[in-house]
Protein backbone atom coordinates (compact mmCIF):
# COMPACT_ATOMS: atom_id res chain seq x y z
CA UNK A 1 0.00 0.00 0.00
CA UNK A 2 2.78 2.26 0.77
CA UNK A 3 4.25 1.78 -2.72
CA UNK A 4 0.86 2.67 -4.20
CA UNK A 5 0.59 5.70 -2.21
CA UNK A 6 4.54 7.11 -2.50
CA UNK A 7 3.71 6.01 -6.68
CA UNK A 8 0.50 8.05 -6.55
CA UNK A 9 2.43 11.00 -4.97
CA UNK A 10 5.60 10.96 -7.35
CA UNK A 11 3.06 11.44 -10.14
CA UNK A 12 1.17 14.64 -8.32
CA UNK A 13 4.75 16.20 -7.53
CA UNK A 14 5.85 15.53 -11.53
CA UNK A 15 2.78 17.60 -12.58
CA UNK A 16 2.76 19.82 -9.66
CA UNK A 17 5.58 21.18 -8.38
CA UNK A 18 6.86 23.02 -11.12
CA UNK A 19 3.36 26.03 -10.95
CA UNK A 20 4.09 25.33 -6.80
CA UNK A 21 7.43 26.70 -7.48
CA UNK A 22 6.12 29.24 -9.40
CA UNK A 23 3.91 30.75 -6.68
CA UNK A 24 6.57 30.67 -4.31
CA UNK A 25 8.65 32.83 -6.49
CA UNK A 26 5.83 35.24 -6.51
CA UNK A 27 5.88 35.62 -2.69
CA UNK A 28 7.86 37.99 -2.20
CA UNK A 29 9.24 36.70 1.59
CA UNK A 30 10.62 34.07 -0.16
CA UNK A 31 11.19 34.27 -4.24
CA UNK A 32 13.96 31.69 -5.32
CA UNK A 33 15.77 31.58 -2.27
CA UNK A 34 13.48 28.86 -0.55
CA UNK A 35 13.50 27.12 -3.86
CA UNK A 36 17.27 26.56 -3.32
CA UNK A 37 17.63 25.53 -0.06
CA UNK A 38 14.56 22.64 -0.67
CA UNK A 39 15.75 21.81 -4.38
CA UNK A 40 19.29 21.05 -3.15
CA UNK A 41 18.46 19.68 0.35
CA UNK A 42 15.90 16.90 -1.51
CA UNK A 43 17.67 16.04 -5.33
CA UNK A 44 21.25 17.17 -4.40
CA UNK A 45 23.43 18.57 -7.17
CA UNK A 46 20.19 18.06 -9.70
CA UNK A 47 18.28 20.55 -7.45
CA UNK A 48 20.35 23.58 -8.95
CA UNK A 49 19.42 22.83 -12.65
CA UNK A 50 16.01 22.44 -11.28
CA UNK A 51 16.26 25.97 -10.00
CA UNK A 52 16.93 26.89 -13.34
CA UNK A 53 14.15 25.27 -14.72
CA UNK A 54 11.41 27.04 -12.32
CA UNK A 55 13.36 30.57 -13.02
CA UNK A 56 12.93 29.85 -16.98
CA UNK A 57 9.46 29.37 -16.58
CA UNK A 58 8.86 32.28 -14.60
CA UNK A 59 10.95 33.76 -17.49
CA UNK A 60 8.01 31.57 -20.22
CA UNK A 61 5.36 33.14 -18.27
CA UNK A 62 6.57 36.64 -17.97
CA UNK A 63 7.02 36.67 -21.96
CA UNK A 64 3.75 35.15 -22.52
CA UNK A 65 1.66 37.58 -20.25
CA UNK A 66 3.92 40.96 -21.55
CA UNK A 67 2.44 40.00 -25.53
CA UNK A 68 -0.90 39.12 -23.91
CA UNK A 69 -0.76 43.05 -22.29
CA UNK A 70 0.65 44.22 -25.79
CA UNK A 71 -2.10 42.90 -27.75
CA UNK A 72 -4.77 44.42 -25.08
CA UNK A 73 -3.26 47.84 -25.28
CA UNK A 74 -3.38 47.56 -29.08
CA UNK A 75 0.40 46.64 -29.76
CA UNK A 76 2.50 49.40 -28.69
CA UNK A 77 5.68 48.16 -27.08
CA UNK A 78 7.66 50.55 -24.79
CA UNK A 79 10.83 50.17 -27.73
CA UNK A 80 7.78 52.39 -29.38
CA UNK A 81 7.38 54.83 -27.12
CA UNK A 82 10.76 55.47 -27.17
CA UNK A 83 11.38 55.93 -30.56
CA UNK A 84 8.39 57.89 -31.42
CA UNK A 85 10.67 61.58 -30.40
CA UNK A 86 13.50 60.24 -33.00
CA UNK A 87 11.42 59.83 -35.80
CA UNK A 88 9.26 62.98 -34.92
CA UNK A 89 12.66 64.74 -35.10
CA UNK A 90 13.45 63.05 -38.45
CA UNK A 91 9.93 64.21 -40.41
CA UNK A 92 10.70 67.74 -39.10
CA UNK A 93 13.19 68.31 -41.76
CA UNK A 94 16.56 68.40 -39.81
CA UNK A 95 19.83 68.40 -41.04
CA UNK A 96 21.83 65.29 -42.52
CA UNK A 97 24.33 65.00 -39.53
CA UNK A 98 21.05 65.21 -37.06
CA UNK A 99 19.28 62.44 -39.14
CA UNK A 100 21.98 60.48 -38.94
CA UNK A 101 22.51 60.76 -35.25
CA UNK A 102 19.15 60.28 -34.73
CA UNK A 103 19.66 56.92 -36.57
CA UNK A 104 22.69 56.55 -34.01
CA UNK A 105 20.21 57.07 -31.37
CA UNK A 106 17.83 54.75 -31.96
CA UNK A 107 20.36 52.07 -32.28
CA UNK A 108 21.92 52.39 -29.38
CA UNK A 109 18.41 52.29 -27.62
CA UNK A 110 17.40 49.30 -29.68
CA UNK A 111 20.38 47.75 -28.02
CA UNK A 112 19.95 48.84 -24.52
CA UNK A 113 16.31 47.73 -24.58
CA UNK A 114 17.73 44.12 -25.92
CA UNK A 115 20.13 43.96 -22.90
CA UNK A 116 17.47 45.45 -20.25
CA UNK A 117 16.23 43.68 -17.21
CA UNK A 118 13.24 42.46 -17.23
CA UNK A 119 10.66 43.06 -14.68
CA UNK A 120 11.73 39.16 -12.62
CA UNK A 121 15.15 40.14 -12.91
CA UNK A 122 14.10 43.41 -10.66
CA UNK A 123 12.22 41.58 -8.51
CA UNK A 124 14.45 38.82 -7.80
CA UNK A 125 17.14 41.01 -6.99
CA UNK A 126 15.17 43.15 -4.48
CA UNK A 127 15.95 42.25 -0.89
CA UNK A 128 12.98 39.54 0.34
CA UNK A 129 10.82 40.97 2.73
CA UNK A 130 10.60 39.82 6.68
CA UNK A 131 8.54 36.27 7.49
CA UNK A 132 5.39 37.18 9.19
CA UNK A 133 2.14 34.95 9.67
CA UNK A 134 0.07 38.29 9.11
CA UNK A 135 1.26 38.96 5.66
CA UNK A 136 -1.27 39.31 2.89
CA UNK A 137 0.61 38.55 -0.71
CA UNK A 138 -2.72 40.03 -2.61
CA UNK A 139 -2.53 42.98 -0.83
CA UNK A 140 1.19 43.56 -1.77
CA UNK A 141 0.65 42.75 -5.39
CA UNK A 142 -2.08 44.91 -5.62
CA UNK A 143 0.10 47.69 -4.33
CA UNK A 144 2.88 47.19 -6.22
CA UNK A 145 1.33 46.63 -9.39
CA UNK A 146 2.75 50.02 -10.63
CA UNK A 147 6.45 48.66 -10.34
CA UNK A 148 5.24 45.29 -11.55
CA UNK A 149 2.50 45.67 -14.05
CA UNK A 150 3.56 42.41 -15.83
CA UNK A 151 4.23 40.04 -12.30
CA UNK A 152 1.13 41.39 -11.06
CA UNK A 153 -1.07 39.72 -13.80
CA UNK A 154 0.70 36.50 -13.54
CA UNK A 155 0.33 36.41 -9.83
CA UNK A 156 -3.51 37.43 -9.98
CA UNK A 157 -3.93 34.08 -12.02
CA UNK A 158 -1.47 31.75 -10.09
CA UNK A 159 -2.10 32.62 -6.15
CA UNK A 160 -6.09 33.27 -7.20
CA UNK A 161 -6.00 28.70 -8.18
CA UNK A 162 -7.80 27.13 -4.61
CA UNK A 163 -5.38 24.39 -3.06
CA UNK A 164 -7.29 21.49 -2.87
CA UNK A 165 -6.37 17.80 -1.03
CA UNK A 166 -8.57 16.21 -2.73
CA UNK A 167 -7.20 13.70 -6.02
CA UNK A 168 -8.27 15.52 -9.56
CA UNK A 169 -9.76 11.79 -10.01
CA UNK A 170 -12.15 11.85 -6.79
CA UNK A 171 -12.69 15.45 -7.70
CA UNK A 172 -14.12 14.53 -11.40
CA UNK A 173 -15.02 11.42 -11.22
CA UNK A 174 -18.57 12.07 -9.25
CA UNK A 175 -20.36 10.12 -12.35
CA UNK A 176 -18.66 7.18 -11.54
CA UNK A 177 -20.42 6.90 -8.08
CA UNK A 178 -23.65 7.08 -9.52
CA UNK A 179 -23.41 5.16 -13.09
CA UNK A 180 -22.58 1.67 -12.12
CA UNK A 181 -23.14 -2.18 -14.27
CA UNK A 182 -26.73 -2.49 -12.52
CA UNK A 183 -27.79 1.38 -13.32
CA UNK A 184 -26.58 2.03 -16.58
CA UNK A 185 -29.05 3.22 -18.60
CA UNK A 186 -29.59 6.74 -17.01
CA UNK A 187 -29.94 9.22 -19.57
CA UNK A 188 -28.03 12.42 -19.61
CA UNK A 189 -30.46 14.96 -17.96
CA UNK A 190 -31.32 12.45 -15.33
CA UNK A 191 -27.57 11.76 -14.74
CA UNK A 192 -27.49 15.88 -14.44
CA UNK A 193 -30.43 16.25 -11.94
CA UNK A 194 -28.86 13.34 -9.45
CA UNK A 195 -25.62 15.11 -9.28
CA UNK A 196 -26.31 18.42 -8.91
CA UNK A 197 -29.48 17.45 -6.24
CA UNK A 198 -26.22 15.53 -4.17
CA UNK A 199 -24.57 18.15 -4.26
CA UNK A 200 -27.48 20.50 -2.88
CA UNK A 201 -28.41 17.95 -0.36
CA UNK A 202 -24.69 18.05 0.57
CA UNK A 203 -24.16 21.72 1.12
CA UNK A 204 -28.05 21.79 2.95
CA UNK A 205 -27.39 19.52 5.16
CA UNK A 206 -24.24 21.21 6.17
CA UNK A 207 -26.08 23.94 7.37
CA UNK A 208 -28.88 22.12 8.74
CA UNK A 209 -31.72 23.20 6.71
CA UNK A 210 -34.25 20.67 6.57
CA UNK A 211 -36.99 21.93 5.30
CA UNK A 212 -34.86 22.93 2.20
CA UNK A 213 -33.75 19.03 2.18
CA UNK A 214 -37.62 17.91 1.62
CA UNK A 215 -37.94 20.31 -0.57
CA UNK A 216 -35.07 19.09 -2.88
CA UNK A 217 -36.09 15.72 -3.14
CA UNK A 218 -39.22 16.88 -4.21
CA UNK A 219 -37.56 18.60 -7.22
CA UNK A 220 -35.16 15.34 -7.77
CA UNK A 221 -38.25 13.34 -7.80
CA UNK A 222 -40.23 15.68 -10.49
CA UNK A 223 -37.11 16.06 -12.45
CA UNK A 224 -36.85 12.12 -12.50
CA UNK A 225 -40.27 11.62 -13.17
CA UNK A 226 -40.18 13.97 -16.11
CA UNK A 227 -37.14 12.08 -17.85
CA UNK A 228 -37.80 9.09 -17.06
CA UNK A 229 -41.33 8.21 -18.11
Amino acid sequence: MAEKMIEKYNKYWENTHGFLAVAVVLDPRFKLSLIKYYYTKLYGSLGLDMVEEVKSRCCDLLTLYESKIKKKNGGESSSNVMNAPSTYLRGRGTSRSLSDYESFLDQEKRGKTSHAKSELDHYLEEEQLPRCEEFDILAWWKTNGIKYPTLQAIARDVLAVPVSTVASESAFSTSGRVLNERRNRLTSKTLEALMCNQSWLTALGREGKISMIFSSFVFAYMLYDNYCF
